[in-house]
């Protein structure tokens, strides 16, 4: 994988080894690469058949806006800011849902971003635990997507990464 589409100034790896149950692969010791995500009903949400980044599959979600909808598919590579489908303006507070069932993700927490989104979630483990999660931003162009593996909620939250779901 070329390196040059990862935001560097963003990602950050707490550790070389991802949890073996989470499906998440760390390669080069800097390099994030998502595998397999789940909706709160359990669909896997990786498109592991089209194999269009670099040789993985993409995160495929259902979005909207309340005007249109449609899939977008992101980049499996955390901080690759790469994305296929749909398109909104910058700025644009979404709905994100499963592409299978069309379940709303749920909220995780309060995004920084200027946009003032929500974090939505989706799990890296089949049995759907909140330690082991990826979150997106609703607000189309927010950068700041987290995935999160063993319980680094708290140390996301001390950092100021995230807010309580109530803050602005």
């Amino acid at each position: 994988m070329t390196k040059k589409h990862i935001d560097k100034d963003r990602l950050r790896v707490a550790k070389n080894e991802a949890s073996p149950e989470a499906g998440v692969m760390v390669e080069d010791e800097v390099v994030v690469i998502v595998t397999q995500l789940f909706c709160p009903n359990g669909h896997n949400v990786v498109d592991s058949e089209d194999k269009r980044f670099d040789g993985y599959g993409g995160i495929r979600l259902r979005v909207g806006d309340g005007t249109k909808e449609g899939d977008v598919v992101l980049s499996p590579f955390h901080g690759d800011r790469r994305k296929e489908g749909i398109s909104f303006e910058e700025g644009t507070r979404l709905s994100l849902k499963c592409p299978v069932c069309g379940v709303e993700l749920p909220e995780f927490a309060r995004c920084t971003c200027e946009g003032h989104g929500m974090l939505r979630k989706l799990y890296l483990t089949k049995d759907l635990d909140d330690a082991h999660v990826v979150a997106l931003c609703d607000v189309w162009g927010c950068p700041r997507s987290r995935v999160i593996d063993e319980n680094e909620i708290f140390s996301e939250y001390l950092d100021g990464n995230i807010l309580d779901k109530d803050e602005s």
